[in-house]
């Protein structure tokens, strides 16, 4: 599945799973809800609640599971901390995910 990020936010429902590719320089925000978020290129799991985000450094493939309902968005490292505490629509770009 393509994501496309000019819809603004991403529903997963509790126990799918999304996979990131070229990651790398992006921000993943948690909306509403918890997820788990790993990668080869990150050291350890991160688990990241609503109002929380994490910057993905380094990572060419993010695997995020929904550990509940939520919502998360997808920002610019650098768009991360503007767009936060809004919810606006995220740029223009796209992700090549694979939805499970």
């Amino acid at each position: 599945m393509k994501v496309n990020l000019t819809q603004g936010a991403i529903d997963l429902a509790q126990g799918k799973l999304l996979s990131l590719d070229s990651a790398t320089g992006w921000t993943l925000q948690v909306k509403r809800g918890v997820v788990w978020a790993t990668s080869p290129d990150m050291p350890g799991d991160h688990f990241i609640r609503s109002g929380q985000s994490l910057r993905l450094t380094g990572a060419s493939r993010v695997i995020v599971e929904a550990l509940q309902d939520c919502e998360i968005g997808l920002a610019p490292a650098q768009r991360a901390a503007k767009s936060s505490a809004r919810h606006s629509a995220a740029p223009a770009t796209a992700f090549n995910a694979c939805a499970a």
